[in-house]
């Protein structure tokens, strides 16, 4: 009797099947990691931000312009996923009346995961005194918080925002 070497038809089809659902499993996980991947760049640029604003404050005793500050956002204001905004226009003189002032946000350009596109995060400051501010880490949506730990879900008004530098 002759003897072949090889798979039966069955036992590919138990493989790909196998496969598939090793697939089914993994490939939204992998796609859920690389949205959290491209939204770690926020809270940098944002860190960057809050330390820049921070040293000015204690110097100026104001709140500056990015200009004013010598912040620069990644890719000059429009990332490969995010596009950002100085959303101070001159500087302002710090007191203590506590009036919340959107500083910088960014907007996400595509869809993240469940976060949709141009939705925002933001550095609210808020004064203390002529020489301390407050900072407050914002996202608009839950979607949205969920690619950025520690951000507080609020409506984010950046219509005054300008683009880029």
């Amino acid at each position: 009797m002759i003897r072949k070497n090889g798979f039966t038809l069955i036992e590919v089809m138990v493989v790909v099947v196998i496969l598939g659902a090793l697939a089914a499993v993994a490939v939204p996980k992998i796609f859920g990691m690389v949205a959290k991947a491209q939204a770690a760049e926020i809270p940098t640029a944002a860190g960057s931000y809050v330390h820049m604003q921070e040293a000015y404050i204690h110097h100026e005793h104001s709140i500056g312009t990015w200009k004013d500050i010598g912040y620069g956002a990644p890719g000059n204001g429009k990332s490969k996923n995010f596009e950002y905004g100085d959303c101070i226009h001159e500087k302002i003189p710090l007191s203590n009346n506590a009036e919340s002032i959107l500083g910088w946000r960014a907007s996400n350009m595509y869809k993240l995961n469940d976060c949709l596109a141009h939705s925002s995060w933001g550095i609210v400051l808020i004064a203390v005194d002529d020489n301390k501010v407050n900072y407050r880490q914002v996202v608009s949506t839950t979607e949205c918080g969920a690619l950025t730990a520690n951000w507080n879900v609020e409506n984010i008004d950046a219509s005054a925002c300008n683009n880029g530098n």
